[in-house]
């Protein structure tokens, strides 16, 4: 004779109707601890997920920027700073600061010293970053987002000497021991584009 009890078998029943109540009404979270004990509740919360890929994190990020880019709407080339936002994995007030400061969106402004476009690319930094027509907002937004990244890096995410290395050069960052270089439209580049990325968050 087998050593099932039958009098374990009606609790089954009502754990089954339970649960199949619970999923015709709402969504089911189960929860398994260390313990092993089985806990199910139909509420969720996003605040309990945590994201375990790469992947998954970059989505997460990619969520994040596109909520704090809503207020962004109304400024210029907004989709093209977004885009370039989200493979660099920088906020998009940040690009737009930059852009403020360097060419006021004028697609078509070009320095003294050969910057072009919205970022004022140099022709060198445009060529590592394979801007093939330094006039499509998509391609020189993504480019000097992609500098910016990359200066960020390098200083170890010290924005402000990053800053600084976009509109001097690294060079002069490096040559003057980490510091922002003491150069007249260096020292006023710096605290304007700040002032707008604070503006625009």
């Amino acid at each position: 004779m087998n050593n099932f009890s039958y009098e374990f078998f009606p609790k089954m029943i009502f754990f089954a109707l339970c649960v199949y109540s619970n999923i015709a009404s709402s969504e089911i979270n189960i929860d398994i601890p260390d313990d092993e004990q089985i806990k199910i509740s139909n509420t969720s919360s996003i605040q309990d997920y945590k994201f375990k890929t790469d992947e998954a994190y970059k989505l997460s990020n990619k969520a994040l920027i596109s909520k704090k880019y809503l207020r962004l709407k109304k400024l210029p080339y907004d989709k093209e700073v977004l885009s370039a936002a989200e493979e660099t994995e920088m906020e998009p007030a940040l690009i737009h600061a930059i852009m403020t400061v360097e060419s006021n969106y004028n697609l078509h402004a070009q320095s003294k010293r050969g910057a072009y476009g919205l970022m004022q690319l140099m022709p060198e930094t445009a060529r590592r970053f394979k801007v093939l027509d330094k006039k499509d907002p998509k391609q020189n937004i993504l480019a000097g987002a992609k500098y910016l990244r990359e200066l960020l890096n390098l200083f170890n995410g010290d924005l402000k000497l990053a800053l600084a290395a976009y509109n001097a050069g690294p060079a002069a960052v490096q040559k003057y021991f980490g510091k922002i270089p003491p150069y007249k439209e260096t020292m006023e580049y710096v605290p304007k584009v700040m002032k707008y990325y604070r503006q625009y968050s």
